[in-house]
């Protein structure tokens, strides 16, 4: 049986269906058993006016990044299509609406602009929804019926989505859609019986739990969850808002509670007074939002409190592109306020890692009593995968709160200097243990104390305690032969899945390349980093920045001897993107 790797668009205008038609693509097809990884574009608008694109890679083996190349394009709107036709491989299939809503223009119809050797099939999916179902909104079915006729796919798994999808509608409306969905497959059985694509579909293992549907959002508010989240304050920001929403609708039923306040400042501010008496708290925001919490973070690495922010990247500067993905914020993660503020900043790459490392950052907040910053970025946040369904053990986020001995009643010292710069740390009223916290200089009583030696003392505490983090954060992983290499990948966050599969593309050339991923970026591995460059002719930097701020904070460990392939339009890098640099930095010319 020939294993298939298949990326299906769908382009059309807001209003158009084009968004819930994907997610049902998606859906159904991990239903069948299709490993599954797609990513949604649309306008930056509330009352969004503009393009919409889903965009969708299955295969039979899992899917770690998008490529730049659509197998598959079902146009709802053809002017807005057109904008696609660049990144169609050449033999691509294009499904139209040769009946649509209203006359496209002259020089407009995607079908006037098809290359040569690809194949079009044109369905009225206006007209089949209508008479379906008495209304025209279900042409986006319509057309997905067309594509399952197409392509021999499971249609049981298509219509038990899409009565799942519009149940909450009344049967009416769900027996309706379904009936749009099956004359679109009628549709396309009939009149191009001879053109039919059939795909092999993926035999399950047997035993194999149905993988789940998630995002990076909702994987983030899982692992929330399930590390025991008490209380999360947010307030409304692309694209980290969904995560609101979802810790909105299964938190309280655990005993949680969501509150939506009146800006980010409120929001890191009521996630440190909850950590400060105990109760697990977090916050999500992005760019713009990072910046407003940026002093009270640093005040939360001098007072020592615990805390939990996830800085959902977006494109900047400034407000800069709402719905467009950058990692452009590491920089400020790691540094950003004033004065020495050390602090714990990992960064998932992909949907299962957003669990676990959310999960994770509290007991490492507690433990560490300092503000813990998961790094993601829109392309992650909003992409979704279907795995396992990710589970941690109750001992990786056991209560980490350091308590200080019954002894020390009375004359217990908050920052108490200790070997491991850690300092017990007493919640508020219990009797014995007052102290006091602020965010100026202080002793180990929490008393100000502006005087040289102390300050230096306490800048040494605070640095020597999130360096022996690095115990408790994820080394780097390599990837490829463990001898020398031609050229060394290191990569980050989403970035990574891209940079693993140019990796694995160029082995399979026979090119010695390897990749090193890295999640803990402060602090860094820099032994294992630096092992890694040094088996590497050649290192290679790929970010979705324009100033390579990973190889401006781990670069001085490459001796001279890296080479960063900086991107900053807005979309995801692509695998071939740094192939072609690959073969560059070889001087091998596979185009």
């Amino acid at each position: 049986m020939n294993r298939i790797d298949l990326t299906i668009e769908i382009c059309g205008l807001s209003g158009d269906g084009t968004i819930a038609a994907g997610g049902l693509l998606n859906e159904a097809m991990s239903r069948a058993g299709f490993s599954a990884l797609a990513f949604d574009s649309y306008p930056a608008e509330i009352r969004g006016f503009g393009r919409c694109v889903t965009r969708s890679r299955f295969g039979f083996d899992r899917q770690i990044a998008l490529e730049n190349q659509t197998n598959l394009l079902i146009s709802l709107d053809d002017e807005q299509s057109l904008s696609r036709l660049p990144f169609l491989a050449a033999d691509a299939v294009v499904l139209f609406d040769n009946h649509p809503p209203s006359p496209v223009a002259e020089g407009k119809s995607i079908a006037g602009h098809a290359r040569p050797a690809m194949s079009l099939f044109g369905a009225p999916f206006r007209d089949l929804a209508a008479a379906a179902s008495g209304s025209a909104k279900g042409r986006n079915l319509a057309a997905l019926g067309v594509l399952a006729g197409l392509l021999n796919l499971p249609v049981d798994a298509f219509r038990e989505r899409i009565g799942k999808k519009f149940k909450s509608k009344g049967e009416k409306v769900a027996a309706g859609n379904i009936r749009s969905f099956d004359a679109g497959l009628e549709y396309v059985l009939k009149t191009y019986p001879d053109r039919l694509r059939p795909l092999p579909v993926p035999a399950a293992p047997a035993g194999q739990a149905e993988k789940v549907l998630w995002s990076g959002n909702v994987a983030i508010g899982e692992g929330a969850l399930a590390a025991g989240l008490k209380n999360y304050f947010g307030y409304p920001i692309t694209p980290a808002t969904p995560i609101m929403e979802y810790l909105a609708a299964r938190l309280p039923a655990k005993g949680g509670r969501v509150l939506q306040v009146e800006d980010e400042i409120s929001a890191i501010g009521a996630v440190l007074g909850s950590f400060y008496t105990g109760a697990r708290a977090m916050t999500a925001t992005s760019g713009p939002g990072f910046a407003l919490m940026t002093e009270l973070i640093t005040q939360a690495v001098s007072a020592e409190s615990p805390a939990v922010i996830v800085d959902a990247q977006r494109g900047g500067p400034s407000t800069g592109l709402p719905t467009k993905t950058e990692q452009s914020d590491l920089l400020a993660a790691v540094f950003g306020g004033p004065g020495d503020t050390p602090r714990i900043v990992i960064a998932p790459t992909d949907v299962t890692e957003c669990y676990h490392l959310t999960a994770r950052a509290f007991p490492l907040a507690e433990k560490y009593q300092t503000p813990v910053i998961v790094l993601t970025d829109f392309y992650l946040d909003n992409r979704v995968e279907n795995i396992e369904r990710p589970s941690i053990s109750a001992d990786a986020v056991a209560d980490a709160l350091l308590k200080p001995a019954p002894d020390q009643a009375g004359s217990y010292h908050r920052y108490q200097v200790t070997p491991s710069g850690i300092s017990p740390r007493a919640l508020p009223g219990t009797p014995g243990f007052q102290h006091n916290i602020t965010g100026l200089e202080h002793d180990e009583r929490g008393v100000p104390d502006f005087s040289p030696g102390n300050h230096q003392k306490m800048s040494d505490k605070r640095d020597r305690k999130i360096q022996g983090a690095l115990a408790d954060l994820d080394p780097p992983e390599e990837y490829g032969d463990p001898g020398p290499l031609d050229v060394g990948v290191v990569a980050w966050g989403s970035t990574f899945g891209s940079a693993l599969d140019a990796v694995q593309s160029a082995r399979d050339q026979g090119l010695k390349v390897g990749c090193l991923k890295i999640t803990a970026l402060f602090p860094y591995h820099e032994d294992r980093i630096q092992a890694f460059m040094d088996r590497s002719k050649t290192i290679l930097i790929p970010e979705l920045n324009h100033s390579g701020q990973l190889n401006t904070l781990i670069g001085h460990l490459g001796r001279g001897r890296i080479v960063r392939l900086n991107q900053s339009t807005g979309i995801p890098l692509y695998p071939s993107t740094i192939l072609g640099k690959i073969h560059e930095l070889i001087g091998e010319d596979r185009s």
